[in-house]
């Protein structure tokens, strides 16, 4: 067969595959199909790749399967091939000159047409997450410091609204966080969902990302190297511990123990942030806080009277923060707890009582509302290991 037709027909099989299954096409593939012998193809396409018309993993080691319908045996012939990928140019000009056009692709899986790696990743602004926490009916949401999964909540999930999909956090140079995802799952959701995901890309050749980023790591090591790892959910520790703290009275300390509405900040701005210690809060503040549970142990284990809930001045019965640092004071620990609540309702006390501006912070505000979790576990922490061995 004339090369130029070997060539050509490289280049047509490899396009039909990708269009089917968007991956690369093996030597011995294309040599079966056009009848000519596998290292003919690989030398024409090292020519294509030489050229600029495509890619290659040369060498790669596989077994041809051979079977005999006639006996209950199979046959495994090595063989070594060169795996064929043709380059984002000649695609997209594929694309555009056929009907694919006018089929209305949705923007991600358009991208995967004409060249985009199905591991390949695109970057976004953190609000792009805001209507999966908005729509808890809709989306099962897990998310962390490192990113997690966002999935269909139900079979009562309109069709438009399907989405599976992996999400990193990573990290900018100026400390700033964007989200990312991956191709393959941004190109299987469905198109109302595409196009939100769209509205909120960012240009990732404008984006310096921090060269340390121990969050997104777990990220990667687990998305891309198969790595069994675990994200360190910092929300959900918060929920065991403070389910583990209850589990050490006869009530509740801590009434809830969760909040479907507390996530961290959507935006990095001051806005979002205030709003998310805010729901925060209500897991930890006052109003979440058993008064009779704290009243009846310090009663029953630590000696205290009725007399011992009211300000000795006034009289008036102690808050439910000043029972609580009680409590604290009384099992042997430093007042740590109410104090990482007090820093938190500071920045609660903004969104409840300041008109806050929506502009963008210079800080990282995500990293900073994972601070007070991390602080609030601390604390709880270490409230635990004094019930355990009580002085």
């Amino acid at each position: 067969m004339d090369l130029r037709k070997v060539k050509k027909n490289i280049e047509k099989i490899s396009i039909d595959n990708w269009d089917k299954s968007f991956g690369g096409t093996s030597s011995s593939e294309i040599a079966q199909k056009i009848g000519v012998d596998n290292l003919i193809v690989m030398k024409e396409i090292e020519s294509l790749v030489a050229s600029g018309r495509g890619s290659m993993n040369p060498n790669v080691e596989l077994c041809e399967i051979s079977i005999d319908v006639d006996k209950p045996s199979f046959d495994f012939t090595p063989i070594t091939v060169h795996i064929y990928f043709p380059s984002s140019a000649i695609l997209e000009d594929f694309f555009y000159s056929t009907d694919l056009v006018r089929k209305n692709i949705p923007e991600y899986k358009k991208r995967l047409h004409i060249g985009a790696h199905q591991l390949g990743q695109v970057s976004f602004d953190e609000s792009v997450l805001s209507r999966y926490f908005d729509y808890p009916e809709y989306y099962e949401v897990d998310d962390s410091r490192s990113g997690g999964h966002i999935y269909i909540a139900s079979d009562e999930t309109p069709d438009e609204r399907y989405i599976h999909v992996r999400h990193g956090r990573k990290t900018l140079a100026n400390n700033k966080s964007v989200v990312v995802a991956i191709y393959k799952d941004l190109a299987n959701m469905s198109d109302f969902e595409q196009r939100h995901w769209h509205s909120h890309e960012l240009n990732s050749n404008e984006l310096g990302f921090h060269i340390n980023d121990e969050a997104y790591e777990r990220f990667f090591n687990r998305n891309y190297e198969g790595a069994w790892v675990e994200y360190e959910d910092d929300l959900l520790d918060l929920t065991k511990n403070i389910e583990l703290l209850n589990s050490f009275f006869e009530g509740n300390i801590l009434n809830k123990t969760d909040n479907i509405y507390c996530r961290p900040p959507v935006e990095n701005t001051f806005k979002a942030y205030f709003d998310s210690c805010s729901e925060l809060f209500k897991l930890v503040g006052p109003d979440n806080i058993n008064q009779k549970t704290l009243k009846a142990y310090l009663k029953n284990n630590k000696a205290c009277l009725d007399q011992d809930f009211q300000h000795q001045e006034s009289g008036k019965p102690l808050s439910s923060m000043q029972l609580m640092q009680l409590f604290e004071v009384k099992i042997g620990v430093t007042n740590e707890f109410t104090e990482s609540i007090r820093l938190l309702q500071k920045d609660r006390t903004e969104a409840d009582h300041k008109i806050i501006e929506s502009k963008i912070a210079g800080d990282n505000l995500v990293e900073k509302f994972f601070s007070h979790i991390r602080e609030l576990n601390r604390n709880i922490l270490a409230i635990i290991e004094i019930l355990k061995n009580p002085l």
